[in-house]
């Protein structure tokens, strides 16, 4: 597919090679300056041409491949779907608190390390595929916080495990596990989601030996048999399913009354958009739990950016900054839980924290998750105050000597915290999303990853995934999704002409609008329809080149009007 591929692009290519030499031509009366607009004007249109002509081929290729391919016994029909182990939250909504109602809250957490990481085979579930991971920087970890208003409807649990994603199919599973439990405690909802870490252990499937599972499970479908490679390493899962299982009874059994609190805070020095438009969500969330009894709060945070700052090409296993900002927290005092935010093609920026005094990528995502924990910290405190009590005085001076450092204490406002009322309302929805990604359909069709994949009587291939929204307070509206949403959809930007929908701010009437992303399934990138392509050609820096191939690891063109609309519906169905 590829190869043909190169070989159109190579074919347009030389046509543009060979217009470009005429308007060259042409232009050659006007002044350089003219000269030089006139061919990037020409050439961007080109580039936009290209763009669409590359795009409209490899579909074409990618869905010939898909229409021969036959599925594993694995896919199963959409009309015989049956839902279980699928919560959908509290059973009415409430506008506020319940009498005499108060928080409660509680906190677990737990290794995912397995026992024998140094011994076993265990890939890294992120960049390169069959990546063998043979060192462990620091720990992986599971999270949970069980967290009740009060009302009697029910306590809401939320895990967080330090991976890549984990598919819908394998939230089930945890749900499974804990079934008995939940209905003799009445828990009204579990969600699990990911930090979407890129140096875990693999828990998608396709970051394995992928090659060897194609090939076996493309043999296995041509029989109809059922002899397949498992998507991902089973005794890894097994260990994480039951870990989490087990932090869940903890947190419930800690729960204790007391005080939830909220802020949010400017981060746009640390966060940057790999792709144009440069659009994020610059802000860090702050959830902060105050126990009555005066034993260890709990603080949540909330945030789109991709924990890369390790980079790729190595085999480390780390929890990368996630691990080092739970530490600064942990030391203050305070249990800790990263949930990933609107994270799109947004990625880490060192500009404040690591201005050329690291020496390494190790180090600098120390102390990128370091200042990470210390805004978590020090956002509603004067620049005095986070001196006095926040800043590490032996660290700060082991940057004394760097011209270029920036202090992460100076020039953030003081911002204001809110008390949250105690009213929590959630609820979710599952249905069937349709896989239009070429590169899905395969994967789905032979089983190389644990997402649920079900066909229809058109031969349109689906899968189950959730959506959810709910609100903390009178005035904070959360939204659950499946995916890696771009920050557009939420607060808008140039590339949402033509989209369904307004963006989530618009429609929810406030920006206390916080995305919990990757929550109950791992269904890749979601980007507004028309900004959707497999690979993008674009002119820059006066050379066509082609980048971008976010659209490889989405549901396909319409992921986010089908995903946010079925948000949406969901918002709807409880105003």
């Amino acid at each position: 597919m590829k190869k043909k591929a190169k070989v159109f692009l190579s074919l347009v290519l030389c046509t543009v090679m060979l217009f470009t030499s005429v308007t060259g031509a042409t232009a050659a009366t006007v002044t350089g300056s003219e000269q030089s607009s006139v061919k990037d004007s020409v050439m961007e249109t080109i580039a936009g041409g290209l763009n669409t002509a590359f795009n409209v081929v490899v579909e074409k290729l990618l869905g010939a491949i898909v229409k021969v391919l036959p599925s594993t016994v694995k896919v199963g029909k959409a009309d015989s779907f049956v839902s279980e182990n699928f919560y959908d939250g509290t059973d009415e909504f409430i506008d506020e608190p319940a009498e005499n109602a108060r928080w409660s809250l509680g906190y677990s957490s737990a290794s995912i390390v397995p026992n024998d990481f140094s011994k076993g085979i265990y890939c890294k579930g992120g960049y390169s595929v069959n990546k063998k991971l043979t060192d462990l920087l620091d720990d992986l970890r599971v999270r949970v916080v069980v967290l009740d208003d009060g009302s009697g409807r029910g306590a809401s649990v939320f895990a967080v495990v330090d991976c890549l994603g984990l598919a819908n199919d394998d939230v089930r599973r945890i749900r499974a596990a804990l079934s008995d439990f939940a209905e003799a405690n009445n828990i009204a909802s579990i969600n699990v989601s990911a930090t979407h870490v890129h140096s875990g252990i693999d828990t998608q499937g396709i970051y394995t030996d992928t090659f060897k599972k194609a090939i076996v499970n493309l043999s296995e479908a041509i029989i109809g048999g059922n002899d397949l490679e498992p998507a991902v390493n089973e005794s890894f899962m097994y260990n994480l399913i039951a870990k989490t299982v087990q932090c869940v009874k903890e947190a419930y059994a800690s729960m204790t009354p007391g005080t939830l609190t909220y802020a949010h805070t400017d981060i746009s020095d640390y966060v940057r958009d790999r792709t144009a438009p440069d659009i994020s969500i610059d802000e860090l969330y702050r959830l902060m739990f105050t126990p009555a009894d005066g034993s260890k709060g709990t603080i949540i945070a909330n945030m789109g950016v991709h924990p890369e700052c390790i980079g790729f090409g190595n085999d480390i296993a780390t929890a990368d900054f996630v691990y080092y900002t739970e530490k600064v927290i942990n030391d203050a005092g305070y249990n800790f839980m990263f949930i990933q935010g609107a994270v799109g093609t947004i990625t880490e920026s060192m500009s404040v924290s690591d201005d050329g005094i690291c020496d390494n990528r190790i180090t600098s995502t120390q102390r990128y998750g370091e200042e990470i924990g210390y805004l978590l910290l020090g956002m509603t405190l004067t620049e005095e105050e986070r001196i006095a009590t926040v800043v590490d005085p032996e660290r700060e001076a082991k940057a004394a000597d760097s011209e270029t450092y920036t202090a992460w204490y100076e020039n953030h406002t003081q911002e204001t915290e809110k008390v949250v009322e105690p009213i929590l309302n959630i609820r979710l929805a599952e249905y069937l999303a349709p896989v239009e990604n070429g590169v899905y359909q395969a994967l789905g069709k032979l089983s190389m990853a644990n997402n649920k994949m079900l066909t229809d009587e058109n031969g349109q291939i689906l899968t189950v995934t959730e959506v959810g929204y709910m609100e903390l307070g009178t005035d904070i509206k959360v939204i659950l999704c499946p995916g890696e949403t771009y920050a557009e959809l939420i607060k808008g930007g140039d590339n949402m002409e033509g989209f369904a929908y307004d963006t989530a701010y618009e429609i929810m009437g406030t920006e206390d609008v916080l995305v919990f992303d990757l929550m109950n399934d791992a269904a890749g990138y979601i980007m507004p329809d028309d900004y959707f392509t497999y690979a993008t050609v674009r002119y820059k820096n006066g050379s066509i080149t082609i980048d971008s191939s976010w659209g490889l690891t989405s549901l396909g063109r319409h992921a986010a009007s089908n995903i946010y609309g079925a948000i949406y519906d969901v918002y709807d169905s409880v105003k």
